[in-house]
């Protein structure tokens, strides 16, 4: 059977990886799909290198470690082909490899409804899961995406973004063109890439409608001062803007990550507060309490699927419900199967939390955009 390398030919002109390693994996990728079955055979190196538009020296670059791995065969008499299955070594069989980068990782890391999803996910796509974290710092999740994207033995990357748009367009830069790669709870404006994010704007701007319903005349909303340019938390800020209008009162409290510098923080009077997310409420559920303040004030929070609203139930909590995991996944799979354009997805419900009375608080389930109280 003749050797086809068109598929060869488009990959080296859409991939950023190194010429070599385009070569292997998309050698890899077709024997592994059935596209070059066993006993196809390969032009002479000389011919297959004028073919592609490579030096002879760079082919035989790729093709010798193809060899080494017994994943190509070569002899004297017939030159390289496939090799019959039976002789194909088990590591060749392995199921693809997607790696997983979280923003950071902590015992409950792994026990998080988004994390088992994606494991889940991947499983039943025949993928293995490789984990990676960033421990909190920008640079080490684009130090560690740009590994990834220059690792050929990995075929796609789901992220928990941290990155700012400039990292996040130099890792978009360097994605090849079909190459999986979806950002978890961002989407970056002006880059075309796969993103799922919580609809962020559609359940500020519901908590805002409510507050607004119950004629409430001041609210401070709380936000972390080193990490409020991060664009989950201004999406949550502006859709809470969007319906907050101008005659009614809006401050804003930016609390820091140090605990000794509570003490000297000045918490403006309103009438409600709201944390955008759970980490903030449990620091000013902290500062309140320290202060015998707590009692009596409305308090709200925007969470995460994955927070334990028991640790600030006196806040009344929009929460968001699992299915960014699935969204994820499925983006993946038609990534996996040939699509080319990015994805989108604005996933998932929440549900409302009471707070105040924790023996009745009930939980609503609401669909964007009108989700409310």
């Amino acid at each position: 059977m003749d050797f086809d390398f068109q598929k060869v030919k488009d990959n080296l002109q859409c991939f950023n990886r190194p010429i070599y390693e385009t070569i292997i994996v998309t050698l890899i990728e077709m024997i592994e799909s059935g596209e070059l079955p066993a006993g196809t055979k390969f032009p002479p190196d000389k011919k297959l290198a004028i073919e592609l538009g490579i030096s002879h020296i760079t082919l035989a670059k790729a093709l010798n470690e193809l060899r080494r791995r017994n994943i190509l065969d070569r002899r004297r008499a017939t030159g390289t082909s496939v090799p019959e299955i039976k002789n194909l070594p088990e590591a060749n069989k392995a199921r693809k490899k997607i790696a997983v980068v979280f923003d950071y990782a902590s015992e409950q890391t792994f026990q998080q409804s988004l994390f088992i999803n994606l494991y889940k996910g991947l499983e039943q796509l025949n993928c293995s899961l490789c984990f990676f974290s960033a421990d909190s710092s920008s640079e080490k999740q684009l130090s560690i995406l740009q590994e990834i994207l220059n690792d050929f033995s990995i075929s796609g990357c789901i992220v928990w973004s941290i990155l700012n748009a400039e990292q996040a367009k130099k890792i978009i830069r360097m994605r090849p063109r079909y190459y999986p790669l979806i950002f978890l709870d961002r989407h970056y404006e002006g880059f075309d890439h796969d993103a799922v994010t919580y609809p962020n704007f559609d359940c500020a701007a519901a908590l805002a409608r409510s507050l607004r319903r119950r004629k409430i005349k001041s609210c401070c909303w709380v936000e972390n001062r080193e990490k409020h340019v991060i664009v989950s938390d201004a999406d949550r800020r502006n859709g809470f803007l969007s319906v907050w209008q101008a005659d009614v009162e809006f401050k804003l409290l930016q609390l820091p990550d140090e605990t000794e510098d509570y003490a000297e923080i000045q918490i403006p009077e309103a009438e409600a507060y709201v944390c955008s997310d759970n980490q903030l409420a449990l620091q000013f559920k902290y500062i309140l309490t320290s202060r015998g303040e707590l009692e009596g004030k409305k308090l709200f929070v925007i969470e995460s699927p994955g927070d334990d609203h028991e640790k600030v139930k006196e806040f009344t909590a929009y929460k968001f419900t699992p299915g960014m995991g699935d969204e994820a996944i499925k983006i993946l799979s038609s990534r996996l199967n040939g699509k080319e354009c990015s994805t989108v997805s604005h996933s998932g419900k929440w549900s409302v939390l009471e707070g105040k009375n924790p023996t009745r608080r009930k939980i609503y389930e609401k669909t964007p955009p009108d989700s409310d109280m």
